[in-house]
């Protein structure tokens, strides 16, 4: 008890009161020291390890100072040092005290661990830190503003591949599209049950009043590009159904047109039937281009002959625009076909100013009348035209075709002219949209014809009505009643069509 209190009063002594508030830190310190070494000891199994519970910043492990430079292992001060110089051993410490030396030992350990740990994972993180302030500046390069900049091929490979995927879609397309027109599916092979029109005994086109008036005196209701019906495939069809249903519903004029196809790609569409001449044509019924929809010639000239033979008291007019180079084939299917033995040949030197009756034509059996143009040909006289084909611009005066006078009876000529025909364009036509429907559905309606026959009121009469989708809006049931009112029409007593009324069938 002696020495402890000798030995702090000698330490009191050398540091002062600074000594005393030195060695209650040093305390305080230990105790942590201890406290943290307890923690880690049972966390990890005796091995000193971090906390999981807090981020505590870890402290360097105490260093001596001058101070203590003297003191011995045991901190006993300057004594602890003379008696060490004099070769004296220092006391031996009680097992209570070395216990409690070796626990602030181990704590100091264990300290130190953690800070060696804490110390190497910042430098770790500085030296990534470097690594990316390193690697970023290394790809900054100096700006040499000499040397012309290097030009970059990124956005240069996109718009190749760009344009790449872009010429590839499109020739998926197009490839898409020749098979689709000209695969085995692609030919016409529509059939017609019967082709059998419903009309009364005695009638002429559907009416007995009919029969003795000149053909051009009653109006035939007329389908524009008879041909071209989305039923048979055409794109952008000008009709819903094929011609072969208008003619038995009603309708006695059909207005089409021939072409070429193209080349050997009309092999697929065409039957080119050797006994008909056609072994090598590639004529066809088509408009401006067999792409977008053909019919063979064999099949419409059949249902064409198979339509007067079993409807013997119907006349039919056809008005055909002959495109280049398909005249001389048409000709040469018409003859075999037989329809040219139900042509009307007229025997007048130059203008046919008396045409026959409908029951004239029926009795001689010529109750078919071609118009044609196109392909170079010109004016001929009627008793000189072959085959009997008309030539159409001699005998045909028409209103506007491209779809702009709708509303009036007016034909775009000046002076008088000495045409016997009137034909009126009822349809309406855009360069930039396929035929609609819908439109014609409204257009086609018995009120708005009605109107517009009202115009032609002391004007010339039309005896043809040319129509798109013939199949809608009430175009027969206005045709009826217009031709049992007169070749004016102003005597015609016009009612709204309805459901129930006949058409031109009788």
């Amino acid at each position: 008890m002696a020495f402890n209190l000798k030995d702090k009063m000698a330490g009191m002594g050398k540091g002062g009161g600074g000594g005393k508030k030195s060695s209650s830190s040093k305390s305080k310190s230990k105790t942590a020291h201890k406290r943290s070494g307890s923690n880690s000891s049972s966390k990890s199994g005796g091995s000193p390890a971090r906390s999981s519970t807090r981020s505590v910043a870890a402290t360097p492990p105490r260093q001596s100072s001058s101070k203590d430079a003297g003191g011995s292992k045991f901190g006993f001060g300057r004594w602890g040092k003379k008696n060490a110089d004099a070769g004296t051993a220092a006391p031996t410490p009680s097992p209570k005290s070395r216990r409690r030396m070796d626990e602030e030992a181990d704590g100091d350990e264990g300290v130190e661990q953690e800070y060696q740990a804490s110390k190497s994972k910042s430098f770790s993180k500085s030296k990534s830190k470097k690594g990316m302030s390193s690697r970023k500046a290394s790809s900054y390069k100096s700006t040499d503003y000499d040397e012309a900049p290097a030009k970059s091929s990124g956005g240069l490979c996109g718009c190749k591949r760009l344009i790449m995927g872009t010429c590839c879609l499109a020739l998926l397309a197009i490839v898409g599209v020749v098979v689709w027109r000209y695969g085995p599916w692609a030919k016409d092979d529509t059939e017609v049950e019967s082709l059998k029109a419903d009309t009364c005994p005695g009638c002429c086109n559907g009416s007995q009043s009919n029969c003795d008036k000149p053909v051009n005196e009653v109006l035939f209701p007329m389908v524009h590009h008879a041909h071209s019906s989305s039923a048979n495939g055409f794109v952008g069809a000008s009709n819903n159904r094929p011609f072969e249903e208008a003619l038995v519903a009603g309708y006695r004029a059909l207005r089409m047109s021939t072409c070429v196809c193209e080349g050997v790609l009309s092999k697929a569409l065409l039957e080119r039937d050797a006994a008909w001449g056609l072994g090598e044509s590639n004529m066809g019924f088509c408009h401006t281009a067999c792409g977008a929809g053909v019919r063979d010639p064999k099949d419409v000239l059949t249902n064409l002959v198979t339509f007067v033979e079993t409807n013997p008291r119907e006349v039919v007019i056809l008005q055909i625009e002959m495109l280049d180079g398909s005249s001389a084939d048409l000709r040469t299917a018409l003859r075999y076909s037989g329809l040219l033995d139900y042509v009307y040949k007229s025997q007048e030197e130059f203008y046919i100013e008396n045409w026959p009756t409908l029951q004239e034509l029926i009795d001689a059996k010529t109750n078919v009348i071609v118009f044609a143009s196109g392909d170079g040909m010109g004016s001929c006289k009627p008793v000189d035209c072959e085959d009997g084909i008309l030539y159409d611009n001699d005998h045909i005066l028409q209103t506007s075709t491209d779809g702009t006078e709708l509303e009036t009876c007016d034909a775009p000529i000046v002076g008088d002219v000495y045409v016997s025909y009137f034909a009126m364009n009822h349809f309406e036509v855009n360069k930039f949209q396929p035929p609609s429907a819908k439109k014609a559905r409204d257009l086609n309606t018995f009120t708005n014809l009605k109107g517009r026959f009202a115009d032609c009121e002391g004007k010339r009469s039309p005896g043809l009505l040319a129509v798109e989708f013939w199949d809608e809006g009430q175009v027969l049931e206005f045709v009826e009643d217009y031709n049992k009112g007169g070749v004016s029409g102003n005597e015609v007593e016009f009612e709204e069509a309805g459901e129930e009324r006949r058409g031109l069938r009788g």
